[in-house]
């Protein structure tokens, strides 16, 4: 809109009785045309370049944690254009597992971070994690930007006023800075965060356009961007909510025009829930879908008491984390949040403040207050990832803070230049000391907690080993750093001596991770992996078969172990033949045939003992019982013939 053109009434903001009318410079620049970038182009620069020095650091780092499940060994992704049309039509881990496997309560529904990425490796090959790691920056930057350019729509600068101290600036600035945002941009796979929210906010900016202009076009265009943000990750949903509200609350539109703007918004979300319903036959819950293992479902073995009282615990976690984002983890699975009841006082703090926060904001919210409207944001978008309403597959995590973080933001940007300036009875327009000294030491420490962090994104044996220290009571953190020391340290070494120490401290943290987890199957297969490493260095064969028994017992059929155990029988082949025969007929015999009935495994470890000793009697006498079930009698009773041959 040009700068001589008036703004239409009902889209300039009504000042309350405490508040002196300002006059505004340019309160409807349009972000894609020349004016906004010619009077606000210092703020757009400084956020971007604000964003590009925190996260350099970390594009020279490559792919780690669930970026080998959405990336690099990805089928659909790796295939570059010609995956797209699997990758819009199935879960979006189907590409990872090549079959539908219901990992996590609910699928997996997000084919826009997953297009992204096979773009690249159509563009630029596959790989090349730098160019991923700049685009989620360039991204991160850009939702910065629109934040600064919505809140300057919504609180527009006095005339003369410092575009640096300003409440869209600050809120924006600390968007930027927030630790807690490390995850989602240092991680490629967070890609699908910050799309998300780009995607909500986009939408929020073509509904205000809409207002502003009157042209219908640009509530179809909020639908677009809606559905977008959605097919990037599902909690953009909320912005159902976050929309009309935000409309109702800063403009003059009013609760009834915003609602009624908001059913483009609507069918968008509708269009979602049946293409998503499409790709994964079904919406949320199914009896399929419903997670057992505590790794994929932290509340399995809780009672109902428990798993709120946990819940709540959580969400204070996310309030101080928000505040004091210090130390960060990638790890909040179990039990790093320890299993709480009612009886706890912290549980108990965290009901009574998100009760008392959300009864004093809708209350307050229709006196247009600035902290009714944070809290709501907050509410709505943790909602969907607060495990209240559907499990997310473990306690918590920071990325699930990325899109509520807003709320904090734009709280922080109220407060630095509308309350501390009142405090201080300074103008808060012109430049006041304490407030630059206050809000210049909150930034530098944000800043400096973000570049510490970032690091830790290296690979996988930094992270785990950054996650290890912070979540020690979590049998994930454990075992994933084995696995890291293992991958990366383990197997490079050459010299028995150098691997000694480290084989200790592998048997350390993945004991750690079994007392946490006795079930934990990831772990389970680490400890078969150490117990290998161990008989390298000790050579006592009985004790790693005992570990690989006990493994067995715990998670017979996992394909992982199983295919682990094959090539170590083969490679144990010239060992104590006793003790190699004397393993198989417990297992093959005593255990798969005798007590799980399943001939056809029980078959498989025998011949790895008729290999090893072709006339063993033990063995011979094996055969042929499990030859008599599996009803090949001929077999059976020529394995009993050598047995008895051996017997004269």
């Amino acid at each position: 809109m040009a700068a001589k053109k008036k703004a239409p009434a009902r889209s300039v903001k009504k000042p309350s009785q405490q508040q002196k009318p300002v006059k505004v410079s340019r309160p409807t620049a349009n972000i894609f045309t020349d004016e906004f970038w010619e009077n606000n182009w210092p703020a757009a620069l400084a956020l971007m370049v604000l964003a590009i020095a925190l996260y350099y650091i970390g594009t020279g780092y490559g792919y780690v944690l669930d970026d080998e499940m959405v990336i690099s060994k990805n089928e659909y992704v790796q295939q570059g254009f010609a995956g797209f049309k699997k990758i819009f039509a199935t879960d979006s881990f189907m590409g990872y597992f090549k079959e539908q496997k219901f990992v996590l309560e609910g699928g997996r529904y997000r084919p826009l971070s997953l297009a992204t990425f096979a773009a690249e490796v159509e563009f630029f090959g596959p790989g090349r994690t730098g160019i991923s790691h700049y685009i989620n920056i360039f991204l991160y930057g850009l939702t910065g930007i629109l934040l600064y350019r919505i809140l300057l729509a919504l609180f527009p600068i006095n005339e003369g006023g410092k575009w640096y101290f300003s409440l869209p600036f600050i809120s924006a600035a600390i968007f930027i800075l927030h630790p807690l945002h490390v995850e989602c941009v240092a991680n490629i796979k967070g890609r699908d965060e910050i799309l998300a929210l780009l995607g909500g906010l986009a939408a929020l900016w073509a509904t205000l356009k809409y207002f502003d202009t009157n042209k219908v076009y640009w509530l179809i265009f909020s639908a677009l961007l809606l559905f977008l943000g959605m097919l990037s990750k599902e909690n953009t949903i909320t912005f159902l909510a976050v929309i009309p509200m935000t409309v109702a609350v800063f403009t003059n539109v009013g609760w009834k025009r915003s609602l009624m703007a908001a059913i483009p918004l609507l069918l968008a979300a509708l269009l979602f829930i049946y293409v998503r319903y499409d790709a994964l036959g079904y919406i949320l819950n199914s009896d399929k879908t419903k997670a057992t293992d505590l790794m994929n479902n932290p509340f399995v073995d809780m009672t109902s008491g428990e798993k709120f009282a946990t819940i709540f615990l959580t969400l204070g976690w996310y309030i101080k984390l928000l505040f004091v984002p210090y130390p960060l983890t990638i790890d909040y699975y179990p039990y790093h949040v320890p299993k709480v009841g009612w009886n706890d006082w912290r549980a108990i703090v965290s009901l009574l403040a998100y009760l008392a926060m959300g009864v004093w904001a809708v209350l307050n919210i229709k006196k247009k207050s600035i902290p009714a409207y944070a809290i709501l944001f907050y509410l709505f978008t943790l909602s969907i990832v607060s495990n209240i309403f559907v499990s997310v597959g473990t306690f918590m995590n920071e990325r699930f803070a990325y899109m509520p973080s807003m709320a904090f933001c734009l709280l922080v940007g109220w407060f630095f230049a509308r309350v501390l300036p009142k405090w201080l009875k300074e103008n808060p327009d012109s430049n006041y000391p304490l407030g630059m000294i206050l809000f210049a030491t909150i930034a530098a420490f944000a800043a400096y907690v973000v570049v510490t962090r970032i690091p830790d994104w290296k690979d996988g044996l930094t992270i785990n080993a950054a996650a290890v220290k912070v979540s020690p009571g979590s049998a994930r953190s454990h075992t994933f750093y084995v696995t890291g020391l293992y991958d990366n340290k383990y197997r490079a070494l050459k010299s028995m001596e150098e691997k000694k120490p480290l084989v200790t401290e592998m048997e350390y943290h993945i004991n750690e991770a079994l007392k946490i987890n006795p079930k934990f199957s990831s772990a389970l297969i680490m400890k078969g992996a150490v117990a290998a490493a161990r008989f390298e260095q000790d050579h006592q064969l009985d004790k790693l078969f005992h570990v690989f028994e006990d493994i067995l017992d715990k998670i017979p059929y996992n394909g992982n172990f199983r295919n682990f155990l094959d090539q170590y029988m083969e490679y144990l082949d010239g060992s104590n033949s006793d003790k190699y025969i004397s393993f198989c007929h417990r297992v093959g015999y005593e255990y798969f045939y005798q007590k799980l009935h399943d001939n056809k495994t029980a078959l498989h470890f025998l011949t790895y003992g008729l290999n090893r000793q072709t006339e063993d009697i033990r063995i011979l006498e094996d055969l042929s019982d499990v030859y008599k079930s599996l009803g090949q009698p001929d077999m059976a009773e020529q394995m009993k013939k050598r047995a008895d041959a051996q017997k004269y």
